[in-house]
């Protein structure tokens, strides 16, 4: 298994990972430009776990010049508990500090809640000084 920085080319089949993962994603086209804008805005800080080729796992890591922010973690059934979401995120938590991130803040849907103690175990814990807020545009 190796693990390299995300390329646009790789979205197809990110995508299918994404949805067999259950992530909350947007329309095919939504996603597809989503992913290009962050891979540009990011080149560095967002990665995919290959094994063979093929892509078992990716995350997104965005640094808006303040706060580092993970996005789309995702890891292939068959390779769920075996460390590779934890390589990921660290991987991407260096990525972001190298880029001058202080603090790294993440999002978890009510519907996937079973990650909690994922994020927990790897130092996250509920931003009880803030509540998110979202705009449609």
């Amino acid at each position: 298994m190796k693990i390299r920085v995300m390329k646009f080319k790789d979205f197809d089949e990110m995508y299918v990972l994404w949805k067999e993962a259950g992530l909350n994603l947007g329309s095919l086209q939504s996603e597809k430009e989503y992913t290009e804008k962050t891979i540009e805005l990011n080149p560095n800080s967002s990665f995919v776990a290959t094994e063979k080729e093929k892509i078992v796992g990716s995350v997104f890591g965005a640094f808006n010049g303040k706060r580092g922010w993970i996005y789309h973690l995702a890891v292939h059934k068959s390779w769920q508990n075996k460390g590779l979401g934890s390589l990921l995120l660290n991987k991407t938590e260096q990525a972001l500090k190298k880029s001058g991130a202080e603090r790294i803040l993440l999002g978890v849907i009510k519907s996937n809640l079973k990650v909690l103690t994922f994020y927990k175990k790897h130092g996250y814990a509920k931003v009880t000084d803030a509540i998110w807020m979202g705009k449609n545009i």
